[in-house]
């Protein structure tokens, strides 16, 4: 469960990353989802995590350049976790 920890945790930098642009709401639904998930030590089923990351990366697309690093981040760490069963 550390790498939903860490997913989350670059979820939350990107939600602090300035300037705001009203996707905070939907990343912080998300994060807080995925604390959950960690917190009750339950994974992620592959459907899950690839809506996930698909999630990140439309985000990504749209956003500045810094919040994008900590979704990208995000979306390379929950890569990491499908590769490592």
């Amino acid at each position: 469960m550390r790498t939903l920890r860490e997913v989350n945790r670059r979820l939350i930098d990107a939600i602090e990353e300035p300037p705001e642009t009203g996707e905070e709401r939907r990343l912080d639904r998300l994060a807080a989802t995925l604390w959950e998930r960690a917190s009750r030590g339950e994974g992620l089923d592959a459907g899950y995590r690839c809506r996930v990351r698909y999630k990140l990366r439309t985000i990504a697309e749209t956003t500045h350049d810094a919040r994008a690093r900590h979704l990208e981040h995000a979306r390379e760490l929950l890569a990491e976790h499908a590769e490592s069963g």
